[in-house]
Order: structure tokens, then C-alpha cells, then sequence
């Protein structure tokens, strides 16, 4: 059960028995009309006179003058705008404008924004080691408490350890003036999490990977927050928007708990940063990371189906192919579909990657001793049907085609997401019984 005192959400320490776990003092702020506490919030646990708040230019004329206004009551408060063609990115370019923008005597930065604007002061607020504030304005993505900030290097999405906010502030009236597609956004990103969940129970099986259950335990209480508001969140209600965004924010307590993405993030994030790689490599719009996460959820949850609706007897582990087991194959594979610079990136940030062979065969033997045991794992995943009917009622895409990906990028994201990072997942275990380019023709005109 979710608590507050004062508006501000108690965060219960673990009771799991993992020693690796960071136990975050955060200090988030929910509720209805409570903008014009900021100050208050914010000086309940930083100290300074000076503040920088960076926004972009169309949450600067939404909000800016009211937040600035209510800030000014309490801090000396200097407004940063990052240039942009249309939407903000989380690139070079707009984290040096920040930097620039940067006095010494500033006392910590506020972030007035969703994903990119929390991404660009998360990460500059860490390399000037002063504290932030999060003000958010959409419940679009889980990331406002992350200490990760995906950003832009080139082409190649990265992404970089920072520090989350010393205050969060999320005010359900600002909230819910963000547009429905922002809303699928954060609904997708948390479904997403089915995934996450799955792939990471997967790789204990199958890699010894630890799993901690108390994440678990918040990843599955966020999914069903969402499940059980889904009419509150179709109609854009404070109820729902509240929901939506308490999900959004225990999956990211999941992450900020354990250190890392893993509670929250698996293949179905990769094929949304292989996406946004392609698209911009081809200097075309790409869809928001809820979005394309929502979307390829499906398709992940189609796999799985799929994969374990198989007879492991048809598996002759004798059989299998090296296909791209082989280093050469696999980095020349990387260079043609990344391109030279981001599959060399992948080639350097993956070394142990691809596996030996000894390996692959020890996993392919304790996934085929293991199948109906694994498979009862899996039995809390839903049908991918189930899902394509909630995201009708958002009002939201329902397949790739309809969020801008053409057919051989959805293919390509299906075969090559994987190699994006090392993280162990379904696709994976596909791949390693050579049936993954066979399972990825079968779904890739399902819906």
C-alpha cells in the first residue's frame, strides 16, 4: 500500500535480504494543487539562495512564468532554455548550453519537464555535484528518480550513471494537463515492465543472475495500479493521472533500490532505443520511449508465447548453427545494422559478448531440461491480446506501423535489439537455440 505524510511518499526500506542495495533519500512531493508549496519542499532539504531551472521552450510558455513566479518567492532563480529545432535532446549540444549557462555561486538546478529535461539536469547536476529538484509536468516515463540518464552520443543512445533528484515534485494538476500521448507513453512504459520481470527471472534460470523480490514486488504492484485504473486513466482523471504516476515512480524506486535498470528495463527498451538509433541515423522523427516500449512489449510478449508454446523435443542441441556465435559474423552483423560507429560502440561496451560455445550449449541444455519449469514461471504473463485491448481504449497504437516503424525496422529490432547491451532476455535464449529469425518471421505480422 502506497503512503504519504504530508504529501510526500513514504519510502519503506527493503524487506528482502540482498546486501547491495541503495536506500534512497528521496524526498517526492504528490498531490493536488501543491505547486505552491515548492518552495517549502525544496527548502525542507536544500540548503541556497540561487537556483538555475532548465525547461524547453514549449513547458517554459505552459509553465515557466508560474513556476518561476512561485519560485521566486523563496530563491534567486535563473532560467535556462536549451536551443532546439523542435524537440529538445538529450544530446552534446544541449548538456553543453547547460553547463554554459552555469554559474559557480548557483546553489542546486530545477528541472521543469519530463524525460529529456530530467535526463540533461540529472546528468549535469551530477557532474557539478549540486543537488537537483524535479519538478515534473507529464507521467510519461519512470525515470524521474533514475540515476541513469540515457542521452545522446551521436547516434548511440548511452546510458550514463548520475544521481536522482533531492526533491520531486509532482503536482496531479500539471500533471494532467499533459496531451493522451503522453499518457500511453507512461502506461507503456510501465506494461513494459511484464518484460523486465520475465527476462529477468529467465536469466536466473539460465545465467545464475540474482533476482531480488522486493523489486519484483514493487514492479508488480506498479503494473497493478495501472491494470486497476485503466477507465481512470482513459479519461485523463486526477485519479488516474495519480495512478499512473505512482507506478511510474515505484518502478523507478525499483531501479534507484537496485542500483541499476534491471527491475525495469530488458529487450523491449533495447527495440525502443534501436528505433530511436535508426530513426535518427536516418534523420526522421522517432516515437517517444513510452510509446515505442508499449509497442514493443507486444511483440516481446508474442515471442514468448511463441517460444514456449515449441516442444523442446524439436531442439537437437547437436544441430545448432554458429550463425552469429561467431565474433567476425557478429561484429560484421553489428557494423552493417548499427552502422560503423554505434555497432563499434556496441562491439567495445559488450566484450564478453558473443558467448563461447561451451556456453551457449550449457545454456541451451538447461533451458530444454528446465522448459516446463520455466514455463510455469512465465504463467503471470498476459496475452499480448489482453494488452492490444487496453491500449484501444487509451486511444493508443496498437503495432509498430502505427508509431512510424516500418516492417524491416520492427524485424531488425526483433533479430538485433539484443546485442544492444548484454543483458540476458527471451531473445536471447531464441537466438542461442537458433530458432529466433524463424519465431521473429512469425510475429512479425500479428497485429
Amino acid at each position: 500500500m502506497i503512503e504519504y505524510k504530508n504529501n510526500r511518499l513514504v519510502i519503506n526500506r527493503p524487506t528482502c535480504s540482498c546486501n547491495y542495495h541503495c536506500i534512497p533519500d528521496a524526498n517526492l512531493y504528490i498531490g493536488t494543487d501543491i505547486i505552491g508549496n515548492s518552495v517549502e519542499y525544496i527548502k525542507n532539504h536544500i540548503n541556497g539562495s540561487k537556483c538555475m531551472i532548465v525547461t524547453d521552450a514549449k513547458l517554459h510558455r505552459l509553465f515557466g512564468q508560474k513556476v518561476i513566479g512561485i519560485l521566486s518567492t523563496g530563491f534567486e532563480v535563473f532560467t535556462c532554455i536549451p536551443p532546439s529545432e523542435d524537440n529538445l535532446k538529450p544530446d552534446n549540444a544541449a548538456l553543453g548550453y547547460i553547463m554554459m549557462e552555469y554559474k559557480p555561486d548557483y546553489d542546486f538546478m530545477i528541472a521543469l519537464g519530463s524525460g529529456t529535461v530530467n535526463d540533461l539536469v540529472r546528468y549535469a547536476s551530477y557532474l557539478l555535484k549540486i543537488p537537483f529538484v524535479s519538478i515534473g509536468t507529464a507521467p510519461s516515463m519512470d525515470g524521474y528518480i533514475s540515476v541513469i540518464s540515457p542521452m545522446l552520443k551521436g547516434n548511440l543512445k548511452i546510458n550514463i550513471p548520475a544521481d536522482y533528484p533531492a526533491v520531486g515534485i509532482y503536482d496531479l494538476d500539471i500533471m494532467a494537463t499533459a496531451p493522451p500521448e503522453m499518457l500511453f507513453a507512461g502506461f507503456g512504459d510501465v506494461i513494459g515492465k511484464y518484460i523486465a520481470k520475465a527476462d529477468w527471472i529467465l536469466s536466473s534460470y539460465i545465467t545464475g543472475e540474482h533476482v531480488c523480490p522486493y523489486c519484483i514486488e514493487l514492479s508488480d504492484q506498479a503494473i497493478n495500479l495501472v491494470l486497476s485504473n485503466i477507465d481512470e486513466i482513459a479519461k485523463n482523471s486526477s485519479l488516474g493521472v495519480k495512478a499512473l504516476l505512482e507506478a511510474l515512480l515505484l518502478t523507478g524506486l525499483a531501479m534507484l533500490i537496485n542500483t541499476n535498470s534491471r527491475p525495469a528495463a530488458s529487450n523491449e527498451h533495447n527495440m525502443g532505443h534501436f528505433w530511436e538509433m535508426m530513426k535518427l541515423e536516418e534523420g526522421k522523427p522517432h516515437p517517444s520511449h513510452g510509446e515505442a516500449v508499449g509497442i514493443a512489449t507486444l511483440y516481446c510478449l508474442a515471442l514468448y508465447e511463441k517460444l514456449f508454446s515449441l516442444n523442446p523435443a524439436s531442439i537437437n542441441p547437436a544441430h545448432l548453427t554458429e550463425g552469429n556465435f561467431n565474433a567476425s559474423a557478429r561484429e560484421s552483423m553489428l557494423l552493417k545494422i548499427y552502422g560503423i560507429t554505434v555497432g563499434r560502440s556496441i562491439v567495445t561496451d559488450n566484450p564478453d559478448e558473443p558467448i563461447s560455445a561451451d556456453e551457449r550449449l550449457k545454456r541451451v541444455d538447461i533451458f530444454l531440461n528446465k522448459f516446463n519449469e520455466i514455463k510455469e514461471a512465465m504463467s503471470f504473463l498476459p496475452d499480448y491480446r489482453d494488452i492490444l485491448s487496453i491500449y484501444s481504449k487509451l486511444g493508443g497504437p496498437l503495432n509498430a506501423e502505427q508509431i512510424g516503424i516500418e516492417k524491416y525496422l520492427l524485424k531488425n529490432a526483433l533479430l538485433y535489439a539484443k546485442d544492444y547491451r548484454s543483458r540476458y532476455s527471451i531473445f536471447k535464449t531464441a537466438d542461442e537455440l537458433g530458432i529466433l529469425e524463424n519465431l521473429a518471421d512469425e510475429i512479425l505480422d500479428i497485429f
